[in-house]
Formats: structure tokens, sequence, C-alpha cells
């Protein structure tokens, strides 16, 4: 065996490289599936159609997100050593069955007040009931990614999301034009629900986790304080991803902030490789047969030496790149791409520091530097973006970098989970 194929098939029995790499595949795919998606929904749908889709699309991803609770975390963290796997599993998908409904059904309500083009998702009670069950199937689905995570079963994951669901995504568009709008959130919505739904399934048959309709107490009271601490920082990081394209718009103009969201998307491609392996080394740490010093050098290595990679080839080709857009893109968002990729090293490190404080349940610190994280950049941002583009890259990699420096901190001394 040459040394070539040794290290495949170390490659292959390492879970922690596995399930990375299952994650970035499933990453890729969805990113080229919802590219399509959108290719055909543009061309069979009128423009204020798909304008009206993507604003509620954009507003369910919020709403999965919300409804999760921190679940999807919690499970992560416990899952791999509980004693009682099918009521922490049963409780978290009840849980957040729960509060979907609650979640979707006040969006529903109160949304339209703010959005008055969104109406059309109460329009009827048909439409109303449609719009919840597939809001509660799209985080459903965000739950079971964990789950299969945690089991060191990504791939399921990447058959399910990763080509399952992208197939059926690029299908409905055509079988839904005549319901306008709703027929294109519909088809996204109509695939995530069944990806869930065949998730469920293998979990219960592949895993062996017997799925109940069941909310355990004692399973919820070990998992709630994890889980709405995990909640409250992964808010506190969706402020920036906000505030930074609004700041942009108001002191810089629609036209420079069309190109930072082009930037800011090449740059999250970029990202993408830190998120899916520190997911990894989250799920790996979980258990407890795993040195956790050994394991963070892997993956801070892998994590660091990959996205490295990425940055130089993004650096170099970032006016190509960017040429494909349009030269004003190219024109005014050379600089911007290029210290973009650059920040995605500061971002590799608190993406692998936060995710360590996840590991040894220091949660504090964990919200500590998440904090750091928004106010850094706010800060940065107010300051200098009204004096040009440049300073939205660099106050992002600023928050990141001393976020991660926090953390970093506070990993010296670690809890014992």
């Amino acid at each position: 065996m040459s040394v070539v194929q040794e290290h495949l098939t170390e490659w292959r029995r390492d879970p922690l490289i596995r399930n990375s790499f299952f994650l970035m595949a499933t990453t890729a795919l969805g990113a080229g599936s919802g590219f399509l998606f959108w290719l055909v929904v543009a061309r069979f749908y009128p423009t204020a159609q798909v304008g009206q889709a993507s604003s509620l699309l954009s507003c369910v991803a919020l709403l999965s997100y919300f409804s999760l609770f921190g679940f999807s975390n919690a499970l992560i963290r416990y899952l791999p050593t509980s004693a009682h796997r099918a009521q922490d599993t049963s409780t978290a998908i009840c849980s957040v069955l729960v509060c979907g409904v609650v979640v979707s059904l006040t969006f529903a309500v109160v949304g339209p007040w703010f959005a008055a083009d969104l109406g059309f998702v109460r329009s009827s009670l048909p439409h109303l009931g449609l719009f919840v069950l597939l809001a509660c199937g799209a985080a459903v689905n965000l739950l079971t990614d964990s789950i299969f995570l945690a089991a060191r079963a990504a791939g399921a994951n990447l058959l399910i999301n990763g080509i399952f669901m992208s197939v059926i995504k690029l299908a409905l568009p055509i079988a839904t034009v005549a319901f306008g709008a709703f027929g294109i959130f519909a088809a996204s919505g109509i695939a995530s629900t069944l990806a869930a739904a065949i998730s469920l399934g293998a979990i219960r048959r592949s895993l062996r986790i017997p799925v109940r309709v069941e909310i355990a107490w004692a399973s919820l009271r070990r998992m709630v304080r994890y889980s709405m601490t995990s909640y409250l920082s992964g808010s506190l990081n969706i402020i920036p991803q906000i505030a930074l394209p609004i700041i942009v718009l108001h002191h810089l103009g629609p036209i420079v902030a069309a190109v930072y969201f082009m930037a800011l998307q090449i740059s999250n491609l970029i990202c993408a490789v830190s998120y899916a392996i520190g997911e990894s080394l989250f799920a790996e740490g979980s258990h407890e047969s795993r040195d956790l010093r050994t394991l963070a050098a892997r993956s801070g290595g892998l994590m660091f030496g990959i996205t490295g990679a990425a940055v130089l080839v993004v650096i170099a080709l970032a006016r190509p790149i960017l040429q494909l857009f349009g030269d004003d893109y190219a024109r005014i968002g050379t600089s911007t791409l290029i210290i973009f990729a650059a920040t995605a090293l500061a971002v590799a490190f608190h993406t692998w520091t936060s995710f360590l404080l996840r590991v040894t349940c220091q949660m504090r610190a964990l919200v500590l530097s998440d904090v750091v994280f928004v106010v850094v950049i706010l800060a940065v941002a107010l300051w200098k973006v009204p004096d040009g583009l440049d300073w939205a890259p660099i106050a992002w990699g600023a928050g990141n970098l001393v976020a991660g420096l926090v953390a970093a901190g506070a990993l010296r001394k670690p809890v014992k989970p």
C-alpha cells in the first residue's frame, strides 16, 4: 500500500476528518443547488414574486434558528454520552416543534404589519397552515443535522440534505408556478420538510434511536440551561450579520451595499470550512473517549491549513471573481474582497476557540466573547465605515480576532464538563 493510500485510509477512519468532509460536501451541494434553484425561479416567476419569496425564505431561516432554542448544540454536547438517547432526542424534537409552531404563527400574524408584501402567508387558512408546517419542518431538519453529527453519521446528512433535498428543491419550482410567490416558498419548504421526515426515519432505523412524541422533563432539565446559553450566544453572533449591511447601506449607498454583499458571500464560502471542522470538533470533543488537547491541536491544524490555502486562492483571483458579476463589483470591491478573505483566518480562530468553549461547557466565557465580538464590530463599523467600504471587513476581522483572544484566555483554565 502506498503512502497516499495509507493516509487516505487513516483519514477515512478518523471521525474528525470524515465528518468535516461530509459537512463541507453538504454545504457545497447546498450552495450549488441554491444557486441553481434561484436561476430556475428567476426564469419561471416574475421578479416581484421572486423578491417576495426571497424575503420570506430569509425570514424563515431566522425563524428556524429561533425555533431551535439551542437544542441543536445541546444534543451535540450531551447525546454522545447520554444514557437516555431516545428521551433526549424525542424531547428536543418535540420542543423544537412546539417552539416552531409558536414562532411561525407569531410571525404570520405580526410580520405582515411590518412587511405588507408578505401578507400572502395568511391570505387563507390553508396558506397559514402550510406555512406553519413548512417552517416547523425546516427547524426540525436543522435539528436532525445535529443528531447525525452527534452520532458520527454526518454521511447520512450528506445523502439526505446534500443530495436528496437538492434534487427535490430543484424539481419543485416548475410545479408550483401557479401559486406565485408562495409557490417558490413552498418548493423550498417542501424539500426541507421531506428531508426532515426522511431524517427522522433514518434516526430510528440506522441510529436505532426510537423517536416518540414526548417531552421528558428530566431530559429537558438536563439540556435547557446549556441550550438557552447556546441560544443566547448564537443570537449575539447574528447581530453584526444584520447590522453591518444596514450600516454600509446607510453610509455608502445601495450600489456599494450590493458590492459588500457579494464580497461577503464569497468570503462566507471560505469560512464554511471553519464552521464544518468546528462542528466536527464539537461533536468529537463531546465523546469522552477522545483526548481534547490532541483533538484541539489536530482540528486547529486542519482548519487553518485548509482555510489558509483558500484565502490565498481568493486573494490571487479576487478581481477576476468579482468581474464575473460586473465591472462595478470589480472596481469597487476588489480590495474589500481581499480583506474579507484575509479575515477568514480570524474567523477560523474565533470559531475554533468558541467550539472548544462549548465542549468544555464554559458557557459564560462563550457569551462574554460573543458580547466582545458584537461590541468591537459595531464600534469599528460605526466609527470608520463612513470613510470607505474596506472598513467593513476590517471591523469584521477585528471583532473575530478580539473575541477569539478572549475565548482563548478562558481556555487556559478549562472547566471539566
